[in-house]
């Protein structure tokens, strides 16, 4: 069923569309290059002095992954009023509805994120494949925080309906404080503190390690946060089973 549900979402985000599945890589590349021109042509935003890449493909390694981390969320965040119909007639678990929507999520992202790693390769940078592994894992990591972080988000939108206002906010307010389209270097020193706290940062940093410069494994932090994100899902877990007894009541 979990699966059915996947590959059900899928086939409907492109339903009625001309150009269908290519909508997977326009829209982030649209994106890319709105990021890449403001950042990289007017704000002269630059990457880190170790990478000898373009601005534009430094951006897209990074860029990617998080688009999956946050379209994961806000889809589960979404899923419980999406299936209300299903939830009211059917003894289902309702936390598969809300895993099967962000893991459909991401793999979109995911696909799409292959496609410009070939693109890139082909174009003449240097992707490190030895580092695949190790990429593997950290986007590992960042699916399974963002299915913890989205069974929480699920459950909070059914009693608190303000939940769908203020996580693209709050997911807006995470990109910008975590080096998507800046370096690291870029920011003053007093708030380098807020980048040693932030676990985003540090993830993505070992993503473009592993591909760009070909690390095989992973930062001892990215390994501590690797446990603190299984924690997450399974305390995300925890808190929607207690919850859902009572969905059908606010839906």
């Amino acid at each position: 069923m979990f699966l059915d549900l996947i590959s059900r979402d899928l086939r409907s985000r492109f339903i009625g569309s001309y150009t269908g599945w290519l909508w997977l890589l326009i829209n982030p590349l649209l994106l890319l290059g709105v990021y890449a021109f403001v950042f990289g042509v007017i704000f002269k935003a630059r990457v880190p002095e170790n990478m000898e890449v373009s601005f534009v493909v430094w951006l897209a390694l990074g860029l990617w992954p998080w688009l999956a981390f946050s379209e994961g969320i806000v889809s589960a965040s979404e899923s419980m009023p999406r299936y209300k119909n299903l939830i009211s007639k059917v003894a289902v678990p309702r936390e598969i509805l809300a895993l099967s929507t962000a893991t459909a999520s991401f793999v979109l992202q995911m696909v799409g994120f292959v496609v410009v790693l070939v693109l890139i390769s082909l174009l003449g940078v240097t992707i490190h494949w030895s580092g695949l592994i190790h990429a593997a894992s950290i986007l590992t990591t960042l699916f399974i925080l963002s299915c913890g972080i989205g069974l929480f988000a699920a459950a909070l939108r059914v009693y608190i309906p303000d939940i769908e206002q203020l996580l693209p906010t709050m997911l807006m307010f995470g990109f910008f404080l975590t080096p998507i389209i800046y370096a690291p270097e870029m920011l003053p020193e007093a708030f380098g503190v807020w980048l040693d706290l932030n676990p985003m940062a540090g993830l993505l940093t070992d993503l473009r390690g592993a591909l760009l410069v070909g690390d095989a494994f992973p930062s001892l932090a990215t390994g501590v946060f690797a446990a603190i994100s299984a924690l997450i899902f399974l305390l995300g877990m925890m808190f929607f089973r207690r919850m859902s007894p009572f969905f059908e009541d606010f839906l």
